[in-house]
């Protein structure tokens, strides 16, 4: 198979699907386990995370490698214009959605409107992610799940600046200093427009377009290649730990290099289940999925920042893996009436256009 017949429009849409749903049910197992806390670290059940460090290592770099993956320069008006169009959009109606949800309801319950702007709608003037801190007198929250369009749309524009340099080995310096500086940075809850994980993530988006320009997404790596870059990444996801939402690095460029590897693995083992492979409805859903993943963030924000998830939380207290089950099938059905209501709006608004 050659390289044209492998590289086509839709072609990573089985594993973001994929993705999608492992986001989704994160979300809900960590709703009720907040692993990272003392008293959940104290079960015996815990090394078992272990196993599940591969996929919180990986899952984020393997987004943003897809998408480098189809990175083209561009002006920079072009680059504007694009990311104003495709992700300012969503996330602005995203952010209405939010807002309204938290006006209806703080009126409801006859509390303080303002306190709850600050809350919920500041954040998303400002791109805070993880937030969760007082600023101006005022306690901020997070923009949630939707930070990776935020990161996206800055990453790809930082990424496209970087490609005005020449030769090659100039970007790749500029990146990885950049990389190295942001992953030694003290935590902040606070940053604007998550510039730090933007930097970060840019990182990612190089190593994607690597893996088109020099077709290792296909290229056959050999039994003892993988061996050494499985013992590699592990030896370092054991003592580290990760969190680009947040721009935790526990190990810094260490942690970096072992997600860069985790994701790249993991990316060409979910391209084993290319539809050129397998054909079947599970992979037909999984593409669907994929291909309105825009929309799938766009309406789990919403519902995570909005929904009273708490309540649902009380009604199963003590029942973890029932709460999280029930959380997981509320939030899908949610998900895919919200991801059809939105695609319907705003297809019917392009066609009012032309």
């Amino acid at each position: 198979m050659n390289i044209k017949n492998k590289n086509s429009i839709g072609m990573f849409d089985i594993t973001r699907g994929m993705l999608m749903i492992a986001v989704v049910l994160g979300h809900s197992i960590t709703a009720y386990v907040k692993y990272w806390e003392p008293q959940f670290t104290m079960h015996w059940w815990y090394c078992f995370l272990i196993l599940f460090k591969p996929v919180i290592y990986g899952v984020i770099p393997m987004f943003f490698m897809m998408s480098g993956y189809g990175f083209r320069k561009k002006t920079i008006s072009k680059n504007l214009k694009d990311n104003a169009r495709y992700l300012l959009k969503p996330y602005v109606i995203t952010a209405a959605v939010v807002t309204l949800a938290c006006i209806i309801e703080n009126t409801w319950k006859h509390q303080s409107v303002k306190d709850a702007l600050w809350y919920k709608t500041v954040p998303f003037l400002l791109g805070l992610c993880p937030g969760e801190n007082w600023l101006a007198g005022h306690y901020v929250g997070s923009i949630g799940p939707i930070w990776f369009l935020v990161v996206l749309a800055l990453a790809g524009f930082i990424l496209n600046l970087v490609f005005r340099l020449e030769p090659e080995w100039m970007r790749a310096v500029c990146i990885i200093v950049a990389v190295a500086w942001c992953t030694r940075l003290p935590f902040i809850s606070l940053i604007p427009f998550c510039i730090i994980q933007a930097l970060c993530c840019c990182g990612y988006m190089y190593i994607g377009y690597l893996l088109r320009t020099h077709d290792l997404l296909y290229e056959s790596l050999g039994k003892k290649t993988i061996i050494i870059l499985v013992i590699l990444a592990f030896s370092i996801m054991i003592p580290g730990n990760i969190e680009v939402s947040q721009n935790v690095w526990a190990l810094g460029m260490l942690d970096y290099v072992a997600s860069a590897i985790t994701g790249f693995l993991l990316l060409r083992l979910c391209m084993l289940l290319n539809a050129e492979r397998f054909k079947s409805k599970v992979t037909r859903a999984l593409r669907t999925i994929g291909r309105y993943s825009l929309y799938i963030l766009c309406v789990h924000t919403m519902e995570y920042l909005a929904f009273p998830w708490t309540k649902v939380q009380s009604l199963v207290s003590g029942h973890v893996v029932l709460g999280i089950v029930i959380t997981f099938i509320m939030r899908c059905l949610i998900i895919a009436v919200g991801s059809r209501l939105l695609k319907r709006g705003l297809e019917r608004r392009r066609r009012k256009k032309k």
